[in-house]
């Protein structure tokens, strides 16, 4: 049976290599959008910091009370049990 649901809010318990080269540190946070064979592996949406998009379509910083404010996807990986945890 599965550890974690479909949608459950997570944390990294160790660091990710990213498909796009880049890595997602220990405490990235990130949401379960599909489970794989019972709970063996997690396709996880992991989260950078809180953006805003610019007129111009770019993202520039931002903190989560500004109007318009998102936590920017960095990437969408499979990610297994003992590397994660649930968010608190």
């Amino acid at each position: 049976m599965s550890q974690f649901k479909l949608f459950d809010a997570v944390n990294l318990i160790e660091a990710v290599a990213l498909t796009d080269g880049g890595i997602a540190p220990p405490e990235t946070a990130g949401a379960i959008v599909e489970i794989f064979k019972n709970g063996e592996a997690y396709l996880v949406e992991l989260f950078g910091g809180w953006v805003k998009a610019e007129v111009g379509g770019d993202f520039i910083p931002a903190t989560q009370d500004e109007p318009g404010a998102f936590m920017e996807t960095i990437g969408v990986e499979t990610v297994y049990p003992h590397q994660l945890r649930l968010y608190n």
